[in-house]
């Protein structure tokens, strides 16, 4: 029987796509229940984000016109932070074992998916619940088309200000019955959520809100 995996090769994906890819990656497995099922990744976490965060800001100055030594040096930060996700690739498929919630918990993208031919649209109708229990939430939407999965973000209103500061995601495959825990009762929390497919990552939805209870 095939076992899920995720991708190891992420070569054919575009530059600016491979940024926005490895720093989800980078931010997902920081998350502390990606932390469990990966105690010890390969690389370590601070290679990991050396290699992330070196080949973003070289790859910005790249884009704008780099001068020929810039695009040398973004090219081979691109190298080393290719060779660095296929070792965490296969240290997650190892892990796993098949999982695909586990797989998904790493922010990398799911091998034999079916292929869609545009990225995917805005997720709509978000409704948020109150869970079963105290601290829990339950979230569901509208399916998006051709989408493989969706990140979920969480977040709340930063003090003194109107703006959402979104300090929390988790992936997810379904748009229904989807059950977000470690909520603090009494506190208004913003959920918001985009689909991915092998094309890209959708725009995010509009937020929703609820006071947890």
């Amino acid at each position: 029987m095939r076992k899920d995996k995720v991708k190891t090769n992420y070569e054919k994906v575009s530059e600016f796509e491979l940024s926005t890819l490895a720093g989800r990656v980078l931010k997902a497995i920081q998350e502390p229940a990606a932390v469990v099922y990966f105690p010890n990744p390969n690389p370590t976490l601070p290679v990991l984000e050396e290699l992330v965060n070196d080949y973003i800001q070289k790859h910005e100055i790249a884009s704008r016109r780099g001068s020929a030594l810039e695009i040398g040096q973004k090219n081979e930060s691109k190298t080393r932070l290719l060779e660095g996700l296929q070792l965490l690739a296969t240290y997650v498929n190892q892990q796993a074992g098949g999982q695909i919630s586990v797989l998904l918990s790493s922010g990398l993208i799911l091998a034999n998916q079916p292929k869609s031919k545009d990225t995917p649209l805005i997720p709509l109708n978000l409704k948020l619940r109150d869970g079963r229990v105290g601290g829990q939430m339950r979230l569901d939407f509208q399916a998006v088309k051709d989408a493989w999965q969706y990140e979920v973000e969480i977040g709340q209103s930063a003090v003194g200000s109107a703006e959402i500061v979104w300090d929390r995601t988790v992936s997810t495959t379904s748009s229904r019955s989807n059950v977000l825990v470690g909520f603090e009762p009494g506190v208004k929390y913003y959920v918001r959520v985009r689909a991915l497919n092998g094309k890209g990552i959708g725009d995010w939805s509009e937020p929703v809100s609820l006071i947890a209870r």
